[in-house]
């Protein structure tokens, strides 16, 4: 059987924006809990798609740390006044 290789969640802009977007209305403590429902989320897709657990590990940390830079990103533009 060939090894399913997911396009990177990170590369999905819409997904990460989204999920920046979302995060950054709550309060951190919400922001934080939506990040890991849907890191959690783009996770169990994968496994039902058959792909590594390797693969999932290492494609969630990267879409963990794109969400976190584009809220770090966001934060630090962000205008005082």
């Amino acid at each position: 059987m060939a090894d399913l290789i997911p396009f990177p969640a990170a590369r999905r802009f819409d997904l990460v924006a989204g999920i920046t977007r979302r995060a950054l209305e709550l309060s951190p403590e919400a922001g934080e809990k939506h990040i890991q429902r849907s890191l959690d989320l783009q996770a169990t897709v994968m496994r039902r798609k058959g792909i590594g657990e390797n693969l999932i590990v290492r494609d969630v940390a990267d879409l963990s740390a794109a969400i976190r830079a584009g809220i770090w990103q966001a934060v630090m533009s962000r205008k005082e006044g």
